[in-house]
């Protein structure tokens, strides 16, 4: 078993779907969605040099409109698919039989790893931040198509 697994699969979908799949799956989306909380509350108290002259005051979804109109986008569409060839060699290599466990591509420059009842406890607090991040995010989105407001601008702190 992994980290954080309680054996809560009331629709059976490991019965059907390899685990490490959807654990790889479940670990990625909580990256990618704690990095979009923490850019989306950024937005609303920060701008960076040079943002408002290429983009103007777009926030979050009018924020990405405006950069796929000015080509941005393809970009990092381009780069992020060359990223994710490793990533996609990587969960073959897993399913396959390698010890690979999902969600570890072997960068640990800090050597966080090496207590492995320290790494189990990373996981964990990683796993449930992911899946407060993929809640959150869906929430500030949706409150950004309700009242055109980010997060914090919603709150009436900024």
């Amino acid at each position: 078993t992994y980290v954080g697994d309680i054996g809560f699969d009331p629709l059976g979908f490991t019965n059907v779907i390899d685990l490490k799949w959807l654990r790889e799956a479940e670990i990625k989306h909580g990256r990618v969605c704690m990095l979009a909380a923490t850019g989306m509350i950024v937005q609303d108290v920060a701008t960076f040099p040079g943002v408002g002259k290429t983009f103007g005051a777009a926030k979050m979804t009018e924020l990405h409109d405006v950069a796929v109109k000015m080509g941005a986008m393809q970009q990092l569409l381009v780069w992020l698919g060359f990223l994710e060839i490793f990533g996609f060699v990587a969960i073959v290599q897993m399913l396959q039989g390698s010890d690979r466990q999902p969600g570890d591509f072997g960068f640990d420059p800090l050597n966080c790893g090496a207590d492995p009842d320290t790494l189990a406890r990373r996981q964990l607090v990683e796993l449930k931040n992911g899946r407060l991040a993929m809640i959150a995010t869906g929430g500030m989105l949706h409150v950004y198509f309700f009242t055109g407001k980010g997060p914090i601008e919603f709150l009436g702190l900024a």
